[in-house]
């Protein structure tokens, strides 16, 4: 993936080389000149604006990340969460061993020092809005529960949405920042094929990101 920040550097880069080129090719005395060195200025400052806008999101992002950690730490349930960082986004996996027992949607005790570790973070940084995805594997729901979840979709929005509405209302989180997503087996990481890649598949992935970037 191309680095965005390079991308723009090289922009600067190329707009100060022209206005350069535009000064020794006519000097400021010409009018026409002047005006278009003017609009390279305008286009160079707005760049550079964008650049250190994207360098305080990156490093806010970071300071999240470690805050997390530690967090996590503190708990001991650094162990029950995968936390990484990825372009504006902070990506945070709760593994299904310690979320819900199979076919249900209640939160298990093992899975509350993590959400508790989690809130305290989402709460330190109000700005920042969280996706909260439900994610199974690709076996289909047995027999007693699929009149509650007719398919893996289902399953998944209400995992989704119970971890949800534990936090907010055991933690005093503001529900206008969190939005319930499921996507089903649709986007497994691990092979569906063996127990241990279902049990992968099978998880909760919170995505904070700040609205606006």
């Amino acid at each position: 993936m191309v680095d965005r920040k390079f991308v723009r550097t090289l922009k600067v880069g190329g707009l100060l080389a022209l206005t350069v080129a535009l000064v020794a090719l006519g000097g400021c005395s010409c009018k026409e000149y002047e005006e278009q060195i003017m609009q390279l200025d305008a286009q160079i400052a707005e760049l550079q604006g964008h650049i250190a806008d994207e360098e305080s999101l990156v490093a806010e992002r970071d300071q999240i990340v470690e805050d997390l950690r530690g967090n996590l730490q503190d708990c001991k349930a650094d162990n029950a969460a995968l936390v990484e960082a990825s372009e504006e986004v902070i990506m945070i996996t709760v593994p299904d061993q310690v979320t819900y027992a199979a076919s249900q949607v209640i939160v298990l005790d093992t899975m509350v020092p993590t959400l508790e570790a989690i809130a305290r973070t989402i709460r330190d940084y109000p700005e920042w809005y969280v996706y909260v995805e439900g994610h199974t594997d690709s076996r289909k729901i047995s027999e007693e529960w699929v009149d509650v979840y007719p398919s893996n979709w289902e399953l998944g929005a209400f995992r989704s949405a119970a971890v949800v509405r534990y936090m907010v209302n055991n933690f005093d989180l503001d529900p206008e920042r969190f939005a319930v997503v499921s996507y089903g087996p649709m986007q497994p990481v691990d092979d569906n094929e063996t127990a241990e890649g279902r049990s992968a598949n099978r998880r909760v992935t919170m995505v904070m990101h700040k609205p606006g970037e």
